[in-house]
């Protein structure tokens, strides 16, 4: 049978191309794929990151006790500078031992006795110059035209001497003639610096006695 359309020209249904519909699904699926081709890099990624985090920890627990024993050497190392230092600084005097010993016992009154001798270091408070780091001249203030100095802690070494001092003839337990003989002698007085005695009264076999405790600074460079 012979189908006839008779409708007219315009008014007949216009047969449309499925092409668009089926490169649009295209795209669609095209994006699709690169996003989960993107999605699984990223996860790649992650897990590459992680495993490489992973490996930094352990390896920073394995460094964890070389740490510790280097913090360890550092504080030793440290303490043993801070010795040879002080060592240094002595040695520097050229101070000749003996004969300064001999000098404070020529020195000492014959009511003084000791009960210790030693040298010692100390953290000290100094004013010191402050000094440009471009030039190496001390820095000036312009508005008074004064040098600029600065307080500082310095290890400085120190001579100890205690002892105690009993009545002598006169009844006097004093620690004066002792401090007064080591000042205003020439030759100790010129390296050892008498800086703060202490004082402590005391009983001794029934006797009253008179602690001390003095410090002397070591003058760098007091005797050649």
């Amino acid at each position: 049978m012979i189908v006839v359309n008779l409708l007219p020209e315009e008014l007949r249904p216009i047969k449309r191309t499925p092409l668009p519909h089926l490169a649009s699904l295209l795209v669609l699926v095209l994006a699709i794929g690169a996003m989960g081709l993107l999605f699984l890099a990223k996860i790649g990624e992650i897990s590459d990151t992680n495993a490489k985090l992973a490996t930094a920890e352990q390896e920073l627990d394995a460094l964890k006790e070389i740490v510790e024993d280097y913090n360890a050497l550092s504080a030793k190392k440290q303490q043993l500078e801070n010795k040879i230092n002080v060592i240094q600084e002595i040695l520097a005097d050229r101070i000749i031992w003996s004969e300064q010993l001999h000098e404070l016992s020529t020195l000492t009154p014959e009511n003084f006795w000791y009960e210790r001798i030693r040298v010692t270091s100390k953290t000290v408070r100094e004013e010191r110059v402050v000094i440009d780091e471009k030039t190496g001249q001390p820095v000036v203030d312009p508005k008074t035209k004064v040098e600029k100095t600065i307080k500082v802690n310095v290890k400085r070494p120190m001579l100890e001497i205690s002892g105690y001092v009993i009545n002598n003839d006169e009844g006097s337990n004093q620690i004066y003639p002792l401090t007064f003989s080591t000042t205003e002698d020439k030759e100790f007085g010129s390296i050892f610096i008498l800086d703060r005695p202490q004082i402590t009264d005391a009983e001794y076999n029934g006797y009253a006695v008179r602690g001390f405790v003095l410090e002397y600074k070591i003058e760098t460079g007091g005797q050649g």
